[in-house]
Formats: structure tokens, C-alpha cells, sequence
């Protein structure tokens, strides 16, 4: 089976997980814009990262931390109601629909994606197949590579720097933005699968390596994907001013910038008992036309 088949199986049985994790009260409003959010499609990269990763170092039985993966998705679908946002990046459509805060309004997209957020870690908190010493290590990691010291803080960085055509600031925004949380979803599975040191090193290492190609192709998509394909209108990054790989480099060399990612995060898991899906899944990141 191709990895891209593979893929959309894996996304369908995430799919159907997160339905099951989907919460519902009241006020109704708020729980239909967080399902809203959550069912409107997507790869489900991190979460199969964090399965995949888990299997690659000899876990059999996913089942008893499939929450755990489903709590990754429910943080990046609010970091994506965030994203959107107007003080954000301003978005109208978001994978082909009208983005949360168009058909929720913006007070009630914030809260969702609050909400999101949060329901996350409640969701981890009550698994009991894992130890609480683990659940403890898999918070600890998804609060830093999402937080201050990860997403958050990129993003933050992407609104405020100022554009310097600066490698250093490319390298800090691409790093925190996008590849501490992809990095900490390799590391999941790894603790979760019990690895020996080694073994979560070249994970967490891998993680790191395709996080940062995953950001840069994503730059290069923004300059010369189809906005059909991509599943939103919206300004290329060059007219918001943003700081990216192809601004500074040009598209021919920020391409090979992500295929030498792609082949250390390859060389890195080697000593894994199954890396070959991991391997697929760095080689399919540089792949993508969306």
C-alpha cells in the first residue's frame, strides 16, 4: 500500500476516534463550533505521528493510547480557530469550509479553540491504560512543544519580527511554530511505547528534522499551490510580509533545504525496530501538492 493510502486509512480510524472524544453540552453553541472544527477534515499527521512512532518501536496494542493521539488533534484544531482568526492571519476558508469564526462569530471561535485546548488534557488525564508516570512525561511534552516554548511562541514571533530576511529568524519561527509540537508527537510515542533512550532520541530528533521540512513545504505550497487544492483563499504569505523559506532563499533552494531535513529525520530512526511507515511519512512531507 502507498504511504499516501496508508495515510488517508490511518486518518479515517482517527477520524472516527475523534468522534467518539467529541464532548457535547451546554451552551450548544460552543460545542458546535468545537465539533465543527473538528470534524472538517484534515491528515491527522500528529496524531498518526504519535501512533506510528509508538509502533515503529515494537507497541502492538494502539488501541489503549488512541485517546492520547486524539487529544493532539483536538490542540492543533484550536490552534488552527486561532490561526484564522483576524488578529490573526484573517481567513475565510479553512480545508474548503468557512473558517470557525465566520460561522460562529470570533467570541465564540476564541472559546472554542479554548476549549479545545484544554479538553485535550482532560482527555489524556483519564486514560487508564498508561501509567500516571507516563501521562505525566506526555503532558509535560505536548504543554512545552504547544506552549510558550513551542507553537505559541513561534507564532508570536511569526506576528512580531521584524523582516530581516534573517536565518536566525526563519530558523526560531519554523522551529517553535511547527516543529516543537511535531517533534513532541514523535516523542509521545515514544514514551508511550516504552523506548530505551536511544530509541527516543532518534524519535525525538526525527520529529524535529520533518517538522521543520512539513513548515517549508508548507511555505512553498503558499507561493505555487492551487487555492482549490489547498482549501483556502487568502493572501500569499510574501503580501502579509511574512518571513519564509522561499522569501529568503528562493523556491529551487528552500526545496532542497526540505529534502536534506528529510533525509537526516530518515537516517536518524535507521536503529528503530520498524521504521519503514516513519521513513514513508518524511518522503510523502516533501511530496505534497496540499
Amino acid at each position: 500500500m502507498e504511504i499516501k493510502e496508508y495515510l488517508k486509512k490511518q486518518a479515517e480510524y482517527i477520524n472516527k476516534k475523534i468522534n467518539e472524544f467529541i464532548p457535547s453540552g451546554r451552551p450548544e453553541k460552543l460545542f458546535d463550533a468545537m465539533a465543527y472544527s473538528l470534524t472538517a477534515g484534515g491528515k491527522r499527521i500528529r496524531p498518526v505521528l504519535i501512533l506510528e512512532a509508538a509502533k515503529a518501536v515494537g507497541k502492538e496494542n494502539i488501541d489503549e493510547i488512541v485517546d492520547i493521539a486524539v487529544a493532539s488533534e483536538f490542540i492543533h484544531t484550536y490552534s488552527l480557530i486561532h490561526d484564522d482568526l483576524p488578529a490573526m492571519d484573517d481567513d475565510d476558508l479553512r480545508r474548503g469550509k468557512p473558517t470557525c469564526h465566520r460561522v460562529y462569530g470570533e467570541a465564540i471561535a476564541i472559546l472554542a479553540g479554548d476549549g479545545l485546548q484544554s479538553y485535550a488534557f482532560e482527555i489524556i488525564s483519564k486514560n487508564k491504560a498508561v501509567s500516571p508516570d507516563k501521562l505525566l512525561k506526555v503532558i509535560n511534552l505536548l504543554a512545552h512543544g504547544t506552549g510558550i516554548y513551542g507553537m505559541v511562541g513561534g507564532q508570536a514571533a511569526d506576528i512580531l519580527h521584524e523582516k530581516e530576511n534573517s536565518f536566525n529568524d526563519i530558523q526560531f519561527i519554523h522551529t517553535h511554530k511547527t516543529a516543537k509540537f511535531i517533534q513532541s508527537c514523535c516523542q509521545i510515542g515514544a514514551v508511550l511505547a516504552d523506548a530505551d533512550e536511544k530509541e527516543e532520541e532518534a524519535l525525538k530528533n526525527y520529529g524535529f528534522y520533518i517538522g521543520l521540512a512539513f513548515q517549508i513545504w508548507d511555505d512553498i505550497l503558499d507561493e505555487i499551490g492551487d487555492e482549490e487544492k489547498l482549501g483556502k483563499k487568502t493572501k500569499k504569505d510574501r503580501e502579509k510580509n511574512k518571513l519564509t523559506y522561499p522569501s529568503i532563499y528562493g523556491l529551487e533552494k528552500s526545496k532542497k533545504i526540505a529534502k536534506d531535513y528529510v533525509e537526516k529525520a530518515i537516517n536518524e530512526i535507521n536503529i528503530l525496530k520498524n521504521p519503514e511507515i516513519l521513513q514513508e511519512i518524511a518522503k510523502y512531507i516533501i511530496s505534497r501538492e496540499v
